[in-house]
């Protein structure tokens, strides 16, 4: 099973804000319990001062006043004014127990309300109140139990994780879009970096674009640059040992040519002139293949674009003419001529070698009866077809391959249709090739689109 491909974007997105979200919920927590933990404190130092206070003014007040039922309701009214400022269930109650535990006083709002058990001196929380009990440091006197409800203190530990989770969640979301943006605009230039990187061919060898390079890959650009440079020399040093033997090999096979001519003028023996007609041959073979050796290095060292965009109108009808002049029979040519203005960058020398090539094919292995066909009257198109016996598939997908030929008895070399392949494809050409053709049950057919636009 193939493995999914990691992406560097979700990669470093996700382990920024993994953390990100855990420090949150920390400080959410931390946050929480910091201010449970303040909040009782202040609210445990408030509960005993009003007990402290309570209990002496009622010791004091039953000192006064002992037994009476008018004392029992005073005492039992210390915390009405709590009555127009809080809630019924936000309201503080307070219990007076006599040295037997039982109650002596309490207050109106705890009526109905149970009071709580065991009584232990201290603060201590029981059923959702804070309750602090207090024994009184008089001879033979009381207990006294005060009850703070805790809704005040839900209610603002709620509004505080709210606020806190608010915030956080704010501040997350701006952490989160801060980091996708640097983390996009990080990936964007490692992304920019690869496309200039996958740019680098056999024709294209130049150094890497290091604006977009970070300090930690500039180690890694520096060894592909030296790589592609000695790469580069060795190629061009490839290139050039074609190119200076094409060349060299010219100067003595034209000798050898105009030597072999001249001694068949002079025989008159038939068996030796054939003999002399022969070699004459194989250095017309010779030179040929020495002109697909100069084409190959050519293509090899990248011919395919030219700077500017040119009309290459003018080519196409200059080699159609120049394959007219050239054919052993020109009555079997149907030759249609391109019209207006084609504009593209495709290098005028690559174009002429792809079509001389394609015209070449078309007049060696036309054997029918139909005549070979150019015909450049679409814009842009140039369709190369000749009647022929039909390629096999199989046939058809090899000649694509260098030094593959028709036949093997063929004075070709299976370079022209590689050598036409490697143009278009650094020009932006396309080629197709079909057999039989369009409509026909034979034929051989070549069509080729260039790059560009019709201009007027």
């Amino acid at each position: 099973m193939t493995r999914p491909r990691k992406s560097l974007l979700r990669s470093l997105f996700r382990s920024l804000l993994l953390p990100g979200v855990v420090v949150m919920a920390l400080g959410v927590f931390t946050v929480y319990h910091v201010t449970q933990d303040e909040y009782d404190e202040l609210l445990d130092a408030s509960l005993s001062s009003k007990a402290h206070l309570l209990i002496e003014i009622i010791e004091e007040t039953r000192a006064q006043i002992v037994g009476t039922d008018a004392s029992e309701q005073a005492l039992s009214r210390l915390l009405a004014f709590e009555n127009d400022q809080r809630a019924p269930a936000e309201r503080s109650l307070f219990w007076y127990l006599d040295s037997a535990g039982d109650i002596v006083v309490q207050s109106a709002s705890s009526e109905g309300v149970t009071l709580p058990a065991p009584l232990v001196p201290g603060i201590s929380t029981v059923q959702n109140h804070r309750v602090v009990v207090l024994h009184s440091q008089r001879a033979a006197a009381g207990t006294l139990v005060v009850a703070e409800p805790l809704i005040e203190r839900t209610e603002a530990l709620t509004d505080v994780v709210i606020g806190v989770l608010v915030g956080f969640a704010l501040l997350g979301l701006l952490f989160a879009i801060a980091a996708f943006w640097a983390v996009r605009r990080s990936v964007a230039m490692i992304g920019k970096l690869s496309d200039n990187i996958a740019q680098k061919n056999e024709y294209n060898l130049s150094p890497i674009d290091r604006k977009n390079a970070f300090v930690e890959i500039t180690p890694a650009i520096d060894t592909l640059d030296t790589l592609m440079s000695r790469l580069d020399v060795v190629l061009a040093a490839e290139r050039a040992f074609a190119t200076n033997a094409a060349h060299e090999l010219r100067t003595p096979v034209a000798i050898c040519m105009a030597q072999v001519q001249r001694l068949r003028s002079q025989l008159d023996d038939p068996a030796q002139a054939d003999n002399v007609a022969e070699i004459e041959a194989g250095l017309k073979r010779l030179t040929r293949l020495i002109e697909r050796l100069l084409q190959m290095s050519r293509a090899q060292s990248g011919l395919g674009l030219n700077a500017v965009e040119t009309d290459i109108n003018p080519v196409i009808a200059l080699m159609m003419t120049e394959l007219q002049r050239r054919s052993p029979a020109p009555e079997t040519l149907v030759l249609r001529q391109p019209s207006g203005a084609w504009s593209s960058r495709i290098d005028p020398d690559a174009l002429g070698i792809i079509l001389n090539n394609l015209f070449d094919n078309a007049l060696k292995y036309a054997s029918g009866s139909e005549p070979t066909v150019v015909d450049a009257s679409r814009p842009g198109r140039v369709v190369v077809s000749n009647d022929c016996d039909p390629l096999a598939p199989d046939d058809l997908a090899a000649i694509r391959t260098r030094f593959v030929r028709k036949a093997t008895l063929s004075d070709g070399y299976g370079l022209g249709l590689s050598i036409v392949q490697d143009l278009c494809r650094q020009s932006g050409a396309t080629l197709e090739i079909f057999s039989p053709r369009a409509g026909s049950t034979r034929g051989f057919a070549a069509v080729l689109t260039l790059p560009g636009q019709q201009v007027g």
